[in-house]
């Protein structure tokens, strides 16, 4: 795992499970997620999203695989009753060749050095006919209406200090190669669209305070790279404070979701 942006400890835990609670509804809208089998999530940080498949597939048998000790002790007790938890690297899985029907990253491999050797690894796991499932960043799209310049700032150097990490804030747009250099074939992708507007103002509230505490949760390792400075917070808070109070200005996001099976022996 490269230095993950967003710490760790019980704020992140906290942030994470938020996170996918807010935004459950577009990635799993269309996840194809299996009916029967073993599914095993790639990267399953402090549960979270393990949880919300076993609230949709409640009869499947659930593996996370997760290298940090902070992250895999948390899942181990949030949903150690619904799922095993393993602490191993995602990129050299203490799996056998085809044991499970399904595996999935979400959210994951913007956060790891060598995404193809994840990828890899999770088709190698996959028995035939088996499924991986990507969802993952695409965080160019990020994008308030109008712009909001301290907002903007802040998510340049966000990514800028992610990419200094080893990470690649940009992923999403790269997994239908990544699946086709691992020999894998391409069944599906597609985006996933996350939008606020006045439209739905209720909806675009959750979305500004998941936006806020997902921008915070960068700022220690931002500020101890020296990208930014606490003074920074000010302005940032400040047009976040703008975009709660005027419904007029929008915000939208846009990841992928590819779906892919290993290709033929």
């Amino acid at each position: 795992m490269n230095d993950y942006i967003h710490g760790f400890g019980t704020e992140e835990e906290q942030r994470l499970w938020n996170q996918a609670q807010v935004l459950a509804g577009p990635v799993f809208e269309h996840l194809p997620l299996i009916e029967h089998g073993r599914l095993l999530e790639l990267g399953c940080g402090v549960g979270a999203e393990l949880d919300q498949v076993h609230r949709r597939r409640p009869d499947l048998e659930l593996i996370g695989v997760e290298l940090s000790p902070t992250h895999a002790a948390a899942a181990r007790r949030r949903i150690g009753g619904i799922a095993g938890v393993i602490r191993a690297d995602a990129s050299r899985l203490p799996l056998p060749d085809d044991s499970v029907d399904q595996a999935v990253t979400i959210w994951v491999l913007e956060h790891v050095p060598d995404p193809d050797a994840v990828v890899g690894e999770a088709l190698r796991v996959l028995r035939p006919g088996g499924t991986l499932v990507c969802t993952e960043v695409d965080n160019d799209s990020f994008a308030f209406d109008p712009p909001l310049p301290a907002i903007s700032e802040w998510w340049e150097r966000f990514n800028r200090v992610q990419r200094d990490g080893g990470g690649d804030p940009v992923v999403g747009r790269r997994l239908a190669r990544i699946a086709g250099d691992a020999g894998a074939e391409v069944l599906d992708e597609r985006d996933v669209a996350v939008v606020a507007s006045r439209s739905d103002p209720d909806r675009r509230g959750v979305l500004i305070d998941y936006i806020a505490d997902l921008l915070a949760s960068g700022a220690r390792t931002m500020i101890a790279a020296g990208a930014v400075h606490e003074s920074e917070l000010v302005a940032l808070e400040a047009d976040l404070d703008l975009a709660r109070r005027d419904p007029s200005i929008g915000w939208e996001y846009h990841a992928v979701q590819m779906v892919c099976r290993p290709g033929p022996a």
